[in-house]
């Protein structure tokens, strides 16, 4: 898979000011926004990609290590010190001789290229469990409500396939991994995200850390989300909230309307005589249920649309006098 450029994904050169790519964001977003482009698959991936570009490239500590190390730079547990100095050692083994193609050979090096990725070997010869590693992972809404399956990419330490994980060939120390029982490799994991993702509350994913010195267990993945806004939803705990506009006719008289939810559109009856800003409750319609948890429910804010213009004017009157009561009879100190 190519690695993204998240330059051409916004159409920019690299090097572009931080208004540049403000711009250029604001102008795609706007024309492959979801609302824009109803049931539009193309258009919905489109816009998540230039979400992920700018929630890159308008962040300018990962900008600055985007430009240094790539994609690499972004990925869980990375290091950017470690990163260079492995840089540097990699130099320094090809002024002793390393032939052009040659790979570099943690050899020499000791455990340097280990530690480029949170949690290094420390010396140890015995079996340790591997490191946990933690990250951050850029969530939308409703995926975070609906729960979802991703790839993840990042930068570990995995099993040596060639003394699968023991780090001995026979007596001597596996010449792959040079002992450790291990590699560092970029991998990409295919990851279950469980509906009602928090942000700033930790996913824990057993297994997915660090793999262990010379056969022993792996560590633990920890991704924190930060969940992207959503136009119309808001969000507390299981329980989504939503302001749904009504004209006049539809509070006094009653109506049933058509209601987007995550897990599709419904049917919602507003009771006639409705008031500006009471709230419906629909049940199981927040976030999904999973495992033990039960589905949350959505809260519907009614918000009367006064009408507007020449026409409006001719029935105000009406309105008025249909009133039975002063509607500020209590408000008094």
């Amino acid at each position: 898979m190519a690695e993204p450029n998240y330059y051409q994904t916004l159409g920019l050169q690299r090097g572009a000011s931080n208004d540049d790519i403000r711009k250029a964001y604001r102008k795609l977003a706007r024309k492959y926004h979801p609302d824009v482009n109803p049931g539009n698959k193309e258009a919905e991936a489109k816009f998540k990609e230039l979400s992920v570009a700018y929630d890159v490239l308008g962040d300018d500590n990962k900008r600055k290590l985007y430009d240094e190390f790539g994609a690499a730079g972004l990925a869980a547990g990375f290091d950017p010190a470690q990163a260079r100095r492995y840089q540097q050692a990699q130099q320094q083994w090809s002024r002793q001789g390393m032939g052009n193609g040659d790979e570099f050979s943690p050899e020499g090096f000791g455990d340097l290229f280990s530690h480029i990725f949170s949690g290094g070997m420390h010396g140890a010869r015995g079996p340790a469990r591997g490191s946990d590693i933690e990250s951050t992972i850029d969530i939308d809404f409703l995926d975070a409500v609906r729960g979802f399956q991703t790839a993840l990419s990042l930068q570990r330490a995995v099993s040596c396939e060639s003394c699968h994980g023991s780090g001995k060939k026979g007596r001597a120390d596996c010449p792959t991994c040079a002992g450790t029982g291990r590699l560092v490799r970029s991998d990409t994991l295919r990851v279950n995200i469980p509906p009602g993702a928090e942000p700033g509350k930790k996913i824990r994913l057993r297994g997915k850390g660090q793999a262990g010195l010379r056969g022993a267990p792996a560590g633990d993945l920890y991704l924190t989300p930060r969940i992207r806004p959503h136009p119309l939803f808001t969000r507390s705990g299981p329980d989504l909230m939503m302001d749904l506009p009504i004209t006049v006719g539809e509070a006094l008289r009653g109506s049933t309307i058509d209601v987007p939810t995550p897990s599709g559109t419904i049917n919602v009856k507003v009771p006639a005589g409705a008031q500006n800003g009471q709230q419906l409750r629909i049940k199981g319609k927040g976030v999904a249920a999973h495992g033990q948890t039960a589905a949350g429910d959505l809260y519907l804010r009614l918000m009367v649309r006064v009408p507007q213009g020449a026409l409006a004017s001719d029935v105000v009157d009406k309105i008025d006098a249909a009133y039975a009561a002063d509607v500020r009879k209590d408000l008094r100190l």
